[in-house]
């Protein structure tokens, strides 16, 4: 299917041809499940066109994992001869300007508005404004907190921290000196990974976190942070982590040092998981699927459409152990991969092909 793609004024416009019949709605991944309590969607928000216009307000592409994201949205927005434009405005990190996006979007008269917000009150203003013009507001991957939204999917970021701090609770014996190298400061991910590591950590006052830095979740700053990190605190026992490819990071930041490979928690990103291998580390790599950017153009089309889709959805898969390193590790994609991606097989050699 052909695709345009025009970049105006830090927006892009995603043209997609249109077709004169259109296939059947596809569900939700079945990974995501209703939240308990949570009230399906009227479907008196579906729309009575036949092609809609999408708009997505993204906080960034800060980093690889991002990026994914944004390639599975625009792929499966491909697929749907009935999206005929997707709007996507990148506020380049700055909450400000994805309150702009959001105006903007709403003024443009989209069909339906997609939101990985970088902040959980910043955006609610604006995301009012969507709702009362009547358009669905599908919220994703990091929260946002609007009186009113139409349907939010999000990961269990809380469980997430919590599972890295455990294992490294049990890898250091419930004692030690711990630096954590932390998300997005003021992001909802980064908010509640944090939480469920101090829920953790309360019950082990042996264990203290001596210092802390924020990198993004990108590989450069992780490095950068890592390194101020280890040398100020060259004996430090573990390594909590909020992201895999700053974990990786680490683990090179810590042999260029000459320090050992202390247990450090990781992520399901291609890259740690290939370090993790060679270097024989002790970690856990929680997941966090770059997917929601597909399941926001899903979610969208059956609002739209009238499908059942209940309004509150999370995901809460198992970490990824180190004797299933081999299960998910691409050796033939680059170290940008992220596992667990929807994207075909050939845009994914497209993208990471070595």
């Amino acid at each position: 299917m052909h695709m345009k793609n025009l970049f105006l004024a830090g927006s892009m416009l995603l043209a997609v041809a249109s077709a004169p019949a259109y296939a059947q709605v596809p569900e939700l991944n079945p990974a995501l499940s209703p939240v308990e309590g949570s009230p399906m969607v009227d479907k008196a928000a579906a729309s009575e066109k036949d092609e809609f216009v999408l708009g997505f307000s993204n906080i960034s592409v800060v980093n690889t994992w991002r990026v994914q994201m944004v390639e599975e949205l625009k792929h499966e927005a491909s697929l749907h001869p009935e999206i005929t434009e997707v709007i996507v405005a990148d506020a380049g990190g700055d909450v400000n300007r994805q309150v702009a996006d959001i105006e903007s979007l709403i003024t443009r008269g989209v069909d339906a508005l997609l939101v990985a917000p970088g902040s959980e009150v910043a955006l609610n203003n604006a995301l009012e404004k969507a709702h009362e013009a009547g358009i669905p507001v599908i919220i994703f991957s990091s929260n946002a907190t609007p009186d009113n939204y139409t349907v939010k999917l999000l990961a269990d970021d809380a469980q997430f921290g919590r599972d890295g701090a455990k294992y490294l609770a049990e890898a250091l014996g419930g004692k030690g000196n711990v630096i954590a190298i932390r998300g997005i400061s003021g992001n909802s991910i980064d908010n509640d990974r944090w939480r469920g590591v101090e829920e953790v950590f309360a019950d082990y006052p042996d264990i203290k976190v001596i210092d802390q830095g924020f990198a993004d979740w990108a590989y450069d700053k992780g490095k950068q942070v890592c390194e101020s990190l280890l040398i100020a605190h060259p004996n430090v026992q573990g390594i909590w982590s909020s992201g895999g490819a700053m974990t990786q990071a680490c683990a090179e930041v810590a042999e260029e040092n000459g320090l050992p490979l202390i247990p450090m928690t990781g992520e399901a990103n291609n890259g740690f998981l290939r370090i993790w291998k060679e270097k024989d580390l002790e970690s856990v790599a929680p997941i966090s699927p770059t997917w929601f950017g597909q399941q926001g153009v899903v979610a969208a089309l059956r609002v739209l459409k009238g499908e059942p889709i209940a309004q509150d959805n999370l995901v809460d898969p198992a970490p990824i152990t180190k004797d299933q390193i081999d299960e998910f590790y691409r050796p033939e994609l680059n170290d940008s991969y992220w596992v667990g991606s929807t994207l075909p097989d050939e845009k994914l050699q497209e993208i990471y092909g070595k």
